[in-house]
């Protein structure tokens, strides 16, 4: 990848990150009877955080954190990959 960098300005090139809570799957007429305070179960569990995707690819895992300000904005912490030192 190194020997791209002086090729292709990487700097430049943007990409749309996504983060994914996780899915469940709802009938027309169930997402139409969502009411405020229902709640919608995921496919998986707290403790398994957040997807990290550029398109349908998962390219990290990450967990949702605060990033302290006054606005406290959401943040995603990137964790470490399954297996990494």
């Amino acid at each position: 990848m190194d020997a791209l960098n002086h090729l292709i300005d990487t700097d430049a090139i943007q990409v749309e990150v996504t983060v994914r809570l996780g899915r469940t799957r709802q009938t027309v007429a169930q997402l139409a009877a969502l009411r405020p305070d229902d709640i919608l179960l995921l496919d998986q569990s707290i403790d398994e955080g957040v997807e990290i995707c550029v398109g349908d690819k998962v390219i990290a895992r990450g967990e949702l954190t605060a990033d302290g300000s006054t606005e406290d904005r959401l943040c995603v912490r990137i964790l470490p990959a399954p297996g990494a030192a």
